[in-house]
């Protein structure tokens, strides 16, 4: 019996060390569903929820840039500080508007990084990634969504079905608090 258990042992073992979790956060969906809703996400706070939850190994975070500006650099750095994997693009302008378009990036990334995680947690509610989660989910990839319900497409909702966390249920756990407020 000693050699079978150690068999189940080591089967056991290959598998935790195949498993492997990335995270996926798409910063303008979540920073303004949070805003929307009334508070301000502590970033730190979500790596380190990240990290403890889902063991995640590596945390993309897609966000646009002004190059001008100096307190968003200070922003970046900071946040690759908590161990964050930047991926920056500049703002273009539009008249009054402004964009950045990160959610191919995003995507590309999902798609080149397929062989490298088995559990991909994505911080998104855009319906726009519908077809993107179809096609990972269908490569055995499991896949769960971070994301205020109001803010997240149906098709992702019923793409993903219990595997939807509701961005608001963690507002304890990850909201800003206020310079001064105990």
């Amino acid at each position: 019996m000693k050699n079978g258990f150690t068999r189940i042992k080591i089967c056991n073992m290959r598998k935790t060390k195949l498993s492997t979790t990335y995270a996926f956060i798409d910063a303008s969906n979540i920073i303004y569903g949070a805003r929307a809703e009334g508070w301000f996400i502590d970033l730190k706070k979500l790596i380190i929820y990240l990290r403890s939850k889902f063991k995640v190994k590596k945390a993309f975070f897609y966000y646009g840039k002004d190059s001008g500006d100096y307190k968003k650099e200070q922003f970046l750095k900071k946040l690759e500080s908590f161990g964050y994997i930047l991926k920056v693009k500049e703002i273009k302008r539009f008249g009054a508007k402004s964009k950045a378009n990160c959610d191919v990036d995003l995507t590309m990334d999902m798609l080149l990084l397929i062989n490298s995680y088995t559990k991909a947690i994505v911080l998104t509610g855009d319906g726009d990634f519908a077809p993107l989660f179809r096609y990972l989910i269908s490569n055995k990839k499991e896949i769960i969504i971070i994301s205020s319900p109001k803010r997240t497409a149906k098709e992702i909702r019923s793409l993903v079905g219990d595997k939807h966390i509701d961005f608001g249920s963690l507002k304890y756990f990850l909201e800003r608090k206020k310079r001064g407020r105990p």
